[in-house]
């Protein structure tokens, strides 16, 4: 698959109109077509403008998808939010919130896909550290 039909397919997933994203990007509809189209390579000012809307940039380039990529805008906001709390020292306020709110509405950590239970053991692991609750060793 080209680099022009993954940022179309990146497009689709975000459930963006062609306009929206040349017109954010600040480039014609032209240029923004030639991409698309595989006539010309996007620049790097363009992909840096669309990976702040949850383009997957790296997917685009390279054809692999990152594994911590929001998939729609509601998941990118969730993701803002989850970075913000951890750069105040609440990332374990917050996975706890995310963590009530799964439980609050029937939802088993076992239902989730095998590689989101890791990460969040992981998480829990983190901010266990952070508290101080957890000792090498243990």
């Amino acid at each position: 698959m080209s680099i022009g039909m993954r940022l179309k397919e990146e497009r689709e997933r975000l459930h963006l109109e062609q306009e929206a994203v040349y017109t954010l990007a600040g480039i014609s509809r032209q240029s923004y077509g030639s991409y698309e189209n595989d006539r010309s390579l996007p620049k790097a000012d363009f992909l840096a403008a669309i990976a702040s809307i949850g383009f997957d940039i790296g997917y685009i380039i390279t054809g692999l998808r990152a594994e911590n990529v929001a998939h729609t805008p509601t998941e990118l906001g969730y993701l803002r939010h989850c970075r913000l709390l951890a750069t105040k020292g609440l990332a374990k306020k917050g996975l706890d919130g995310l963590v009530f709110l799964r439980e609050s509405n029937g939802i088993k950590i076992d239902e989730m896909p095998s590689a989101y239970q890791a990460a969040n053991d992981s998480l829990r692991f983190e901010a266990a550290q952070d508290k101080g609750d957890y000792k090498e060793g243990e």
